[in-house]
């Protein structure tokens, strides 16, 4: 039987670590407007701009030795978990704005994201997470299950660098409870597959120069393409 079921985005970020203490990146160069508001916490070298982007909130921490830009699904009722959209039309976003970026020096960069599938019933649920994730056999018994993994890649063109490409599957169920004068009121239960990205270079791979970290950024992206795009049901 054939399943249309897609991944839905809930968060996308890029991370540059092993910064040197002062470097920032800023809101404003990410989306060409002023932050919706700022916090600026000196005694901790911490900055954190924020403010709507697209249909989500976008996020740029720096603080000592790092510098977070996430952007973050933000939820429309309590009953529908919260989603950016298809992933692909996300990520073509979101690379083409770090793309055009001047970022400082770093040790590593990193990428992560966090997806979600609704099977729409458990059983679903069960059969779609062992089409997803082959490579484990499971007792069809057996639910709420978490399974996470790594396999590294070695870029030649790249400077021989090492990625880091974690992966973790995970099936859960989103609930929802609503409370009215002190009694629960008609709690939802819907089951959940999500897929989380960790990328990253390893350790031990020195990165090219900053002004070079274009085709870097690219694979991080190609990578989580294909990831999700194999992991589509469909």
């Amino acid at each position: 039987m054939t399943q249309t079921h897609s991944w839905h985005t809930e968060s996308v970020r890029f991370s540059l670590l092993g910064v040197t203490d002062g470097a920032k990146i800023s809101w404003q160069s990410i989306t060409g407007k002023e932050a919706e508001s700022m916090t600026n916490r000196p005694a901790q070298q911490l900055i954190i701009e924020e403010g709507p982007f697209g249909e989500g909130r976008l996020v740029v921490t720096s603080q000592p030795g790092r510098i977070d830009i996430t952007l973050s699904a933000m939820p429309v009722d309590p009953f529908t978990p919260p989603s950016l959209g298809a992933f692909e039309e996300i990520a073509q976003s979101f690379e083409r704005r770090l793309s055009s970026l001047k970022m400082p020096t770093a040790a590593r960069l990193a990428f992560g994201a966090t997806l979600n599938m609704y099977p729409g019933n458990l059983e679903t649920s069960n059969a779609l997470f062992r089409q997803l994730v082959p490579q484990v056999q499971i007792d069809s018994s057996i639910s709420d299950l978490i399974f996470q993994f790594n396999r590294p890649k070695k870029y030649p063109k790249i400077s021989g660098l090492v990625m880091n490409r974690l992966t973790k599957w995970s099936q859960l169920a989103f609930q929802t409870v609503q409370y009215q004068n002190n009694m629960t009121m008609n709690p939802v239960s819907k089951p959940v597959l999500q897929l989380e990205l960790d990328f990253n270079s390893h350790p031990e791979s020195k990165l090219p120069s900053s002004s070079a970290y274009g085709p870097l950024v690219a694979a991080f992206f190609i990578e989580a393409r294909e990831i999700v795009a194999g992991g589509e049901i469909g």
